[in-house]
């Protein structure tokens, strides 16, 4: 890891998805949501943190496990959050959600 990518990965281990006191958090709401333990949802938390760092920093297309993608439906519908923080301040550059166009291409696995 040069210390870019290094850089990059502290700002994105240090992000915090809840603005001052929330009562129904973002962990809460995304457990709500998809009927996950508490452990269960900061473990996909913190896959979520590792797979952002990893479609940046990869320079190609990455594609999340359900999981991750869970987490990344739930942080899309917190706009400033998503866009303003995660974007313009933790990744310095947009994160586009594309969805699988489908076919047997992208079916196929590695």
């Amino acid at each position: 890891m040069d210390e870019s990518e290094k850089a990059l990965w502290d700002r994105i281990s240090q992000f915090s998805f809840n603005e001052d006191a929330e009562e129904l958090t973002f962990a809460r709401r995304l457990a709500r949501e998809n009927a996950w333990t508490r452990e269960y949802t900061e473990r996909a938390i913190d896959e979520y943190k590792r797979f952002v760092f990893l479609a940046v920093a990869a320079g190609h297309p990455v594609t999340p496990s359900d999981q991750v993608d869970q987490v990344w439906h739930q942080h899309l519908t917190e706009n400033r959050s998503y866009w303003d923080t995660l974007g313009g301040q933790v990744l310095n550059a947009p994160l586009h959600h594309k969805p699988t166009k489908g076919g047997p291409e992208e079916g196929t696995q590695i």
